[in-house]
């Protein structure tokens, strides 16, 4: 359905991604996210800045993560050393088909939280507008 409200929080370092996690964190019950992290060189060939983000503040909280992008292994696997359970984490490097499972997999009304890197974001947003869903940022 596109009536799911997405909120964006773009990570292309530590401390910007920090900002979005410590909000999502704030956030009540437990969340469903999207993490698309892409290695494009607008991004940024490497990708180590996400050992240095916090993720261990959302962990706890995550119900379901989808990973996408060029290197969502890699941030399946960072999520998981947070803590986030295994069977919580699915990789999809497709964004399409990511986003279609993010959306299909968490509950209405609930909103599903994006953490794009720069490519990746500009990517979801052109989908999630043909889509017709809609997608605020913060962060």
């Amino acid at each position: 359905g596109g009536g799911r409200p997405m909120a964006i929080m773009r990570g292309k370092n530590p401390a910007g991604a920090n900002g979005g996690l410590r909000t999502l964190a704030r956030e009540d019950g437990e969340h469903d996210v999207l993490g698309v992290l892409n290695d494009n060189i607008a991004d940024g060939r490497d990708v180590s800045w996400v050992w240095d983000a916090d993720f261990e503040v959302l962990a706890p909280r995550v119900r379901r993560a989808v990973c996408a992008g060029t290197r969502a292994a890699e941030m399946a696997v960072r999520l998981k050393y947070a803590g986030v359970p295994a069977d919580r984490l699915e990789v999809e490097p497709d964004l399409d088909a990511a986003l279609d499972r993010a959306l299909a997999a968490s509950p209405a009304p609930d909103r599903l939280f994006a953490l794009p890197t720069y490519t990746a974001m500009l990517a979801l947003r052109e989908r999630l507008v043909s889509r017709g869903v809609a997608g605020s940022s913060f962060g």
